[in-house]
């Protein structure tokens, strides 16, 4: 079967790296796992051999009779689009917390982060393969180029790590970049932020012109006088650029807006 460019396919192809994934996602017995993209199912394989009870979403209908010949009733087979489906639909169903291992396709990258910043609740932890880019941008420290909104946004609910790089040579097709397997766990204390939409709204604001100050920036805000109230109160010089600013940082600003 021909992978497909326009749903994003790039089959991983190395069952160590799948086995590797499996353990580093520490899946157990028991567990309560979605998969997104179970393909042609080498990262499915890997996961029942753990015991888990495992619900996998496809959206290609070419692979349906193969993975329902190969995995029957250890699996429970989703067909249609996880951007699609009703999240709290899917909720309803089995027990939870539930916890997410997914090599995805990579072009629902942003649409999935998405849905999973806002349904984080439901789950105990996120293993995604993802492109290097992506794990960079949410894993990056203040003041580097890979900083910015995706960051603070995932940052505010998750402790995010790279967990495994892998080399675009473990996919076919070839991918043009490499990857990495990125850990989302939920923060054991996450930040308190008094004013979520007003802190939002900021730091898409701060990084809107990356190489602009926040006093440009913030501009659509507050004139200039406010603008200088603002720097005053908060203690945070507003000639700096967004991407020097720390999480704390951005709280106490989005504070005295």
């Amino acid at each position: 079967m021909r992978p497909l460019k326009a749903l994003g396919q790039n089959f991983l192809i190395d069952p160590g790296i799948a086995e590797a994934i499996v353990a580093k996602a520490g899946i157990a017995a028991g567990d309560q796992v979605w998969e997104i993209g179970p393909g042609r199912g080498i990262l499915t394989r890997a996961l029942l051999k753990t015991g888990c009870q495992l619900r996998a979403f496809e959206l290609d209908r070419r692979l349906e009779q193969s993975l329902r010949e190969e995995f029957g009733t250890r699996i429970e087979l989703v067909m249609g689009d996880i951007l699609r489906l009703d999240w709290q639909e899917q909720f309803g169903i089995g027990a939870q917390p539930l916890k997410l291992v997914a090599n995805i396709p990579y072009n629902i990258t942003s649409p999935l982060l998405t849905l999973l910043e806002k349904y984080y609740q439901h789950f105990d932890s996120i293993t995604l393969m993802v492109q290097n880019e992506v794990a960079d941008r949410i894993c990056a420290p203040p003041a580097c180029k890979a900083y910015g909104v995706m960051t603070l946004r995932l940052r505010r609910i998750f402790d995010a790590s790279v967990l495994l790089k892998v080399p675009r040579g473990n996919f076919t097709p070839v991918p043009e970049v490499d990857s990495a397997v990125l850990a989302l766990r939920p923060r054991a204390i996450p930040p308190t932020i008094p004013d979520l939409n007003k802190y939002l709204s900021l730091i898409t604001l701060a990084f809107s012109h990356r190489r602009k100050t926040l006093r440009n920036n913030l501009s659509s805000l507050a004139d200039k006088p406010g603008l200088e109230r603002i720097q005053r109160n908060s203690g945070i010089d507003l000639s700096r650029r967004g991407e020097t600013l720390s999480e704390t940082e951005f709280i106490t600003l989005s504070a005295h807006l």
